[in-house]
């Protein structure tokens, strides 16, 4: 009898103003959006399977979720959901030879885009996961031939500047991948670096290289001068406008890699400069955004972080405390050249 009494003393006004709430919890449900989107507690979708998962989803390369032909198989998992070729995740290296071609996915750049499904996700290599999940042993491989021809090595100072593309053949020729004498096209440039589009962008480099000849492997780094400005000083984080250009540049890059049959890309990525605290603060920004774009381009990227080699070692770099010296340029060609022979490109 009591909710009788509530709602016989409900005014109209206030009659009106509870249909309209329950009218938006129906759309909102409706609509596939809110909560809905967010239902990782019963389908598990891109969880870890841990011991196993929910009936209508399977196992795939480490997570729960579903093999898929199109998007549209994948509407019951969320709007947000889309069918991803498993082809180019050379940063997954969770799936077993015998793993289906593409799987229902969520593609990142932020871990803000992750939100939707769940507390714990979070973007890594360019798609939302749900903690950290161990990796599959490497695959054994055979070499491909890319020849001198072949590889097209661009980006900023650190590589024009340095002797990076002679250390990188140094170890080709040293590994058999390459023959004495012959040379890696480069078209580095500490003028055209900017990631982000323009008459001054990284593109320009491609562009110029691709007019005699589309290569099958590309190496190349890039990012420092979108920042070097200073723009993001007063705003190091995702939303700084250079930072956000820098990325929107990179989808484009290795967008038009793809669409041009580019096979794969070494994209390197700086170590920390060296007394630079604003210029530091800003890579430490970019460096992940540009590790997920490259993780979910359509064509395989190998992403590099160079930190971990240059951890302590000042005398790696010039007296700007960024350019490689002619010790870090061959520890970093060296390093390329071994992912290089790893991930199968040489």
């Amino acid at each position: 009898m009591v909710p009788m009494r509530r709602r016989e003393m409900l005014s109209p006004r206030g009659f009106w103003r509870a249909c309209s709430v329950l009218l938006a919890v129906f759309l909102l449900y409706a609509c596939g959006g809110g909560v809905l989107e967010r239902d990782g507690s019963e389908t598990h979708f891109l969880r870890a399977c841990g011991e196993g998962c929910p009936e209508g989803s399977d196992c795939i390369c480490g997570v729960c979720s579903l093999t898929c032909t199109d998007s549209g198989d994948c509407a019951a998992r969320g709007a947000r959901a889309v069918c991803s070729e498993l082809a180019p995740r050379v940063a997954e290296r969770r799936c077993a030879p015998s793993a289906s071609k593409s799987l229902c996915d969520a593609e990142c750049v932020l871990d803000a885009d992750c939100g939707w499904l769940g507390a714990g996700f979070t973007c890594g290599g360019g798609f939302c996961r749900d903690g950290v999940q161990s990796l599959e042993p490497a695959q054994t491989c055979a070499a491909p031939p890319v020849g001198s021809d072949d590889l097209l090595v661009m980006g900023d100072s650190l590589i024009e500047l340095s002797s990076f593309t002679a250390d990188l053949e140094q170890a080709a020729v040293a590994g058999g991948a390459l023959a004495s004498g012959q040379h890696y096209k480069s078209t580095a440039s500490y003028l055209m670096s900017v990631l982000a589009t323009g008459s001054l962008s990284i593109e320009n480099q491609y562009t110029s290289a691709r007019a005699t000849r589309i290569p099958r492997a590309i190496v190349l780094d890039g990012g420092a001068t979108d920042v070097l400005s200073g723009q993001c000083t007063s705003n190091q984080s995702p939303s700084c406008p250079a930072i956000q250009a820098a990325v929107r540049g990179a989808e484009q890059l290795l967008g038009e890699f793809a669409a041009d049959g580019v096979e794969n890309v070494v994209y390197f990525f700086y170590a920390d400069p060296i007394g630079k605290p604003d210029l530091k603060a800003s890579l430490d920004v970019l460096r992940p955004l540009i590790e997920n774009v490259c993780g979910k381009s359509r064509l395989p990227c190998h992403f590099l972080d160079l930190r971990p080699l240059f951890d302590g070692h000042a005398d790696y770099v010039g007296a700007d405390g960024i350019v490689f010296n002619d010790t870090g340029a061959q520890v970093a060609a060296n390093a390329v050249f071994a992912l290089l022979r790893e991930r199968c490109v040489l």
